[in-house]
């Protein structure tokens, strides 16, 4: 299944460019339209803009703009809606150079991020739950989070681990709450961590670490999901790696289905150089990009997500980063 065209998705609005080629007959009434001939036709006309953004019919500041956009590994239907918007403002003006077509589509990108982006409905949370499968960096980004908690927002923080799985994960954990002079509490069932979380009654914020699992087995997602707190003022956040393939991140997200969740933390962006699937996610997810993670240094290497943020990374943009 295209990762931008799901029926579960957020829909990306098919340019006039495109609608102009692809005009219905006037006399049809698409009121009457089943739900499937709507979608159908949606993926027609998005499919007839793929086609239209061939490289023979692009100027060539377009079709090197093509050509990163795919290198960075931006979903097609998001590259044909940018590159059909940039079509009807540079069109075939040969006197505009490479950077202004740059700067116009890093703003068209901006634009379309926005427009995408939801936003955290819960802004106040006492308790953050960090799942995610293995290798992602959720104990590292933790003591990121934790140490601006303390030294920008001026916050008493709380840290519990569930991930009694991994070798050596405890003491990592420990280990952080030491250097910040944070308490850290072990937990390994939904007893404890009740327990875990009224003995920390006087944090303002409590941070949980989770085991990393193979999250494509349904039974992972079980234990993780009678583990966690239902609690209204608990806030759970997915982890992923960018160096991760997109599509792994999808079948992730999904399988996290029956798990609310309330943010998306990305992790490795030093580790790769592609940054597509930033955008793909914000047009495909309806869950907000809080932060992202950079590398390895302790609290320094996170950034807080922005639109502006996630087009100078697939512009190629780095010094913004």
């Amino acid at each position: 299944m295209d990762p931008v065209t799901s029926t579960e998705s957020k829909k990306i609005e098919p340019t006039k460019l495109a609608l102009k080629k692809i005009e219905p007959s006037r006399s049809h009434d698409h009121s009457k339209d089943s739900p499937a001939e709507l979608i159908n036709e949606l993926k027609n006309i998005k499919q007839f803009m793929v086609q239209q953004m061939k490289e023979e019919n692009l100027p060539e500041s377009l079709r090197l703009l093509k050509a990163q956009l795919t290198a960075q590994e931006v979903a097609p239907e998001i590259s044909a809606d940018l590159l059909a918007k940039l079509m009807s403002k540079v069109g075939g003006d040969t006197t505009r150079t490479l950077d202004s077509v740059r700067l116009l589509a890093r703003e068209e990108l901006v634009a379309i991020i926005e427009a995408h982006q939801s936003q955290s409905a819960l802004q106040d949370p006492e308790v953050i739950c960090f799942i995610g499968p293995t290798g992602v960096g959720k104990t590292t980004t933790i003591a990121k989070i934790a140490a601006d908690y303390m030294l920008t927002k001026d916050k008493k923080v709380g840290l519990i681990t569930a991930d009694t799985y991994r070798i050596a994960a405890v003491e990592q954990l420990k280990t952080y709450g030491g250097i910040l002079n944070i308490p850290v509490k072990v937990v390994e069932s939904s007893t404890d961590l009740t327990r875990a979380i009224e003995e920390f009654q006087d944090c303002d914020i409590i941070l949980m670490d989770t085991a990393g699992r193979n999250y494509q087995q349904a039974k992972y997602i079980e234990e993780l999901k009678r583990l966690l707190p239902t609690d209204s003022k608990v806030q759970i956040h997915l982890v992923l790696s960018l160096t991760s393939k997109y599509e792994d991140m999808r079948k992730i997200i999904n399988n996290f289905g029956s798990i609310s969740m309330d943010e998306l933390l990305l992790t490795k962006k030093d580790e790769t150089g592609s940054a597509g699937a930033i955008v793909n996610l914000v047009c495909q997810y309806d869950i907000p990009i809080r932060h992202i993670a950079n590398g390895q240094n302790v609290p320094n290497d996170i950034v807080a997500f922005t639109p502006e943020l996630a087009a100078d990374f697939i512009m190629g943009e780095e010094n913004h980063a």
